[in-house]
């Protein structure tokens, strides 16, 4: 059978939200579009489009969204209903879930990588 579905294509160059650097937020971030985070999170962060941690930012929680591309530091699980991008310099403490996971070298990356498909999200 063949798949009519429209797959969602995301933006990480068009972004909605921006945590600017030496800015530390405590409690869980919840975007409508691209999310770029260049300060501390210290808690969950989740997007409907793309999270973007710069090589300053950090999130100490856990990352969803459709797509997430990482050049900083997370401690905690990454899933995506895309894709996961871990850039040069980034580092990951937590496991990743996604249908396709990108690992460049000279990453820091401790703990399990599951590539499937998510279900879709609910509203």
């Amino acid at each position: 059978m063949l798949d009519t579905r429209k797959s969602k294509t995301y933006n990480e160059n068009h972004v909605a939200t921006i945590l600017g650097p030496g800015t530390a937020v405590g409690g869980e971030i919840r975007a409508k579009g691209t999310i770029r985070i260049e300060g501390t999170v210290e808690g969950g962060v989740s997007s409907n489009d793309s999270v973007v941690l710069l090589p300053d930012g950090r999130i100490l929680g856990d990352v969803t969204a459709g797509q997430v591309i990482i050049s900083g530091e997370v401690r905690g699980t990454v899933t995506a209903e895309d894709r996961i991008e871990v850039r040069t310099g980034g580092r990951v403490t937590g496991d990743l879930c996604a249908p396709r996971i990108s690992i460049q070298e000279g990453v820091a990356f401790e703990g399990r990588c599951v590539m499937k498909p998510q279900p879709p999200r609910q509203g």
